[in-house]
């Protein structure tokens, strides 16, 4: 399994909020989940912000239970886990001051949706989407994140890489 360094700059008040109990947590796990050879995103609708569904690990329990019960909670479906792709160390930039913070790494994990049914939302304000390999490339596209999601970047910007990863090496094959 790789291992990526990420350093993003963003908005102090994002480096406050990761560093806030709920963050945290051991490791946060990102998703890369085949579905009737699609994969899964979460969008929001009213702009282009999207990142792969996942999240982050609970006391003492182990990266695959985590994955599991977020695809369970979150996506409504059973997966059975193919690989991990990459860890993804992420350091978060202040844009305005020189404070720097080490968040939790994010563990990138290839599954396959093996049973329930898919939801139709994430969250409020946010939809499960299923995209075709071929259209992966779209969501590489550069865009502004809206003020309300700036703290979600680390999501995107894993996200990204993952596709990135997933579009360049010919040599893997997820789907």
């Amino acid at each position: 399994m790789s291992q990526h360094n990420i350093r993003i700059e963003t908005e102090p008040k994002c480096l406050s909020h990761w560093q806030q109990p709920w963050a945290r947590r051991h490791a946060r796990v990102t998703l890369l989940i085949n579905s009737n050879d699609q994969i899964i995103i979460v969008r929001v609708p009213s702009n282009p912000f999207w990142f792969l569904p996942g999240g982050g690990t609970q006391q003492s329990e182990s990266i695959e239970d985590a994955a599991k019960r977020e695809a369970l909670e979150e996506l409504g479906i059973e997966i059975k886990i193919n690989r991990a792709i990459a860890t993804y160390n992420v350091t978060l930039a202040s844009n305005k001051t020189a404070q720097e913070i080490k968040i939790p790494p994010f563990i990138a994990l290839h599954a396959t949706h093996v049973g329930g049914t898919l939801k139709e939302e994430y969250a409020k304000n946010r939809k499960i989407v299923l995209i075709k390999k071929d259209e992966c490339a779209d969501l590489l596209r550069d865009f502004e994140i809206p003020r309300k999601y700036e703290c979600m970047r680390p999501y995107l910007s894993v996200s990204k890489e993952i596709i990135r990863e997933l579009l360049i090496s010919p040599k893997q094959t997820f789907l």
